[in-house]
């Protein structure tokens, strides 16, 4: 009786003990590296208030590349590095800072990158799937071909316009696959480059006004020079009278007609869950990277007014609406 009793107090105080554990595990402040290339996002707000949400107490660090190269080389050459295993995540936005952020995490620490349009082609992991190392995050890009067969049946084109930043790996991977996709709906894709010089950008913008280069519509990729410029390109293309496709929300809140679009916020809050597996248990090399799940139709309703495109009802009350 005596063995019996002894027995379960025992495992009372095992059980108390592992409880114990459990609760200082989940009241744990973490402490997360944020590594910016165009400073904070919606991407980046919906990862805090998904861990917030998880119940996770956090300190946040902010690195802001400010599309710099060697600013970026910098913050983490002589702020990430030193103290690197100071922090329990390492969240880089955006193809440039992730993959260069790699190389300096180099597996130390859990990293989770966000709003990276082709993780496998820029050799960040080796597959959506398993991305192998200490490593996962969320591929923001919508198929493209299934942005041009929706948005063709509500403004048809034959010839795409596509502005793009050669320097951005993003762009050009992006570039890669709306050519890829063109082929299959017999669409010409005419290329109009614009790195990082503003003239290059505006000088494209006026040919499009003044009629040297025609189009019938033109193509806004996941490329964060052309966001920054969203609100330059959507006026602009307004006084050309071009019909604009925009793979973001921010292009067409800025002017752009139509797109098929992540929802960046909804992303950010699924990077959000891999912390919350990874501290569970799991290793990152085995959670699949996140993806766009259900992309937005979003049209601009003003952009559309004074284009003078008529958009069905139908659609209409399919897509969300800005003015």
């Amino acid at each position: 009786m005596k063995k019996t009793v002894f027995g379960a107090m025992f495992l009372a105080v095992i059980t108390l003990l592992a409880s114990s554990q459990a609760l200082c595990a989940g009241s744990k402040t973490l402490k997360i590296a944020m590594v910016q290339w165009r400073g904070d996002t919606e991407s980046c707000q919906g990862f805090r208030d998904g861990l917030k949400e998880l119940g996770y107490a956090v300190e946040y660090a902010y690195m802001n590349a400010k599309q710099d190269r060697t600013e970026l080389g910098r913050l983490l050459r002589e702020e990430l590095e030193p103290r690197i295993t100071d922090f329990d995540y390492i969240y880089t936005y955006g193809t440039t800072v992730s993959k260069a952020a790699k190389t300096i995490v180099n597996n130390r620490v859990p990293q989770l990158f966000s709003n990276v349009a082709g993780p496998v082609e820029a050799e960040i992991v080796q597959s959506l799937e398993s991305p192998g190392g200490n490593i996962s995050g969320s591929n923001n890009a919508v198929l493209i071909s299934a942005q041009i067969e929706t948005i063709m049946k509500i403004i048809p084109f034959k010839r795409l316009g596509l502005f793009f930043n050669p320097r951005e790996q993003n762009a050009m991977i992006e570039r890669q696959r709306l050519s890829d996709a063109a082929k299959k709906f017999n669409v010409e894709v005419i290329d109009l480059r614009s790195p990082p010089a503003q003239e290059m950008l505006e000088q494209n913008l006026q040919h499009l006004i003044d009629k040297s280069i025609l189009v019938d519509a033109v193509y806004l990729p996941l490329d964060s020079f052309m966001i920054t410029n969203a609100k330059l390109i959507g006026d602009k293309l307004k006084e050309a009278k071009v019909k604009s496709i925009g793979a973001l929300e921010g292009f067409i809140k800025e002017g752009a007609l139509i797109g098929v679009v992540p929802n960046y916020y909804k992303l950010g809050k699924e990077i959000a869950t891999i912390v919350d597996r990874n501290q569970k248990g799991e290793k990152l090399q085995n959670i699949p990277v996140k993806i766009v799940k259900e992309p937005i139709l979003m049209i601009n309703k003003t952009t559309a007014n004074i284009l003078q495109i008529t958009i069905s009802e139908d659609v209409l009350k399919k897509a969300v609406l800005v003015e």
